[in-house]
C-alpha cells in the first residue's frame, strides 16, 4: 500500500516520527528541525488569515512555544503537520477576532472576519461548534439566554431586542457582555471565537 502523503511530500509516517521524537532526550534538536521545515508555510498560512506580518509571526511563535510546552503530552492523530497547521488556524482566527474589540463599528472589518472565519472552517466543524456553544448557552438564565438567541438566530441590533424584550439597551450589552466571559471559561478558543463573531456588537 502506498504511503500517505502530507502537503510537504513526505510520508505521514515521517511526520508523525517528528511527534514521538518530541517525547525522548534532543528534543531541542526536532523542534529545530520541525520549525526549519514548517516556519515558512505556516507563516504564510496565518498571513493569508490575518494580512498582517507581525500578527502571523507572532501566531507561528506561539504554536511552536505550545508544542514545546506539551510535548510530553502530545497527542497527534495524524501527522503533526496536521497539527501544526490546525493550531495555526485556530490561533489565527483568535486573533482575527479580536479585531473586531474597537468599540468603534467598522463594517468591511466584520464583515471581513466573518468571511474569512466561515471560510477557514469546514461546515463539518463549524456544526461541531454550535453545538458546543448551544450546550454551554443553555446552561446561561432564561432572559439572557433570549437575549443571545435574539441577537445570533434573528440577527436583531441592541435596539430590536431592546424594544423586543421591552428592556433598555443597557440591559441587553450586559447580558451579551455577562455571557461573553462566562462562555470565555467555558469554551474552546475556537467556539468562543465563532460565538463572538455571531454576536459582535460594540459594548460601550
Amino acid at each position: 500500500m502506498e504511503s500517505t502523503k502530507t502537503t510537504n511530500g513526505l510520508p505521514s509516517n515521517h511526520d508523525q516520527t517528528f511527534a514521538n521524537e518530541l517525547k525522548k532526550s534532543g528534543a531541542d534538536k526536532t523542534l529545530h528541525k520541525l520549525f526549519d521545515r514548517y516556519w515558512k508555510p505556516l507563516f504564510q498560512f496565518s498571513f493569508n488569515i490575518l494580512r498582517d506580518d507581525d500578527d502571523a509571526k507572532d501566531v507561528v511563535q506561539e504554536v511552536f512555544i505550545s508544542l514545546w510546552d506539551r510535548k510530553l503530552d502530545l497527542a497527534v492523530h495524524s501527522s503533526i503537520e496536521s497539527y501544526l497547521f490546525t493550531s495555526v488556524r485556530y490561533k489565527s482566527l483568535t486573533k482575527l477576532s479580536q479585531r473586531l474589540s474597537s468599540s468603534e463599528r467598522n463594517l468591511p472589518l466584520e464583515n471581513y472576519v466573518e468571511q474569512t472565519f466561515s471560510d477557514a472552517l469546514d461546515p463539518l466543524l463549524m456544526k461541531e461548534l454550535q453545538q458546543e456553544i448551544d450546550l454551554q448557552i443553555n446552561k446561561l438564565p432564561d432572559r439572557m439566554q433570549e437575549v443571545i438567541r435574539l441577537k445570533t438566530k434573528e440577527c436583531l441590533s441592541i435596539q430590536e431586542i431592546a424594544e423586543k424584550l421591552n428592556i433598555s439597551e443597557d440591559t441587553v450589552k450586559n447580558h451579551l457582555a455577562t455571557a461573553r466571559k462566562r462562555l470565555r471559561v467555558q469554551l474552546r478558543d475556537v467556539a468562543y471565537t465563532a460565538f463572538i463573531i455571531s454576536t459582535y456588537t460594540p459594548l460601550s
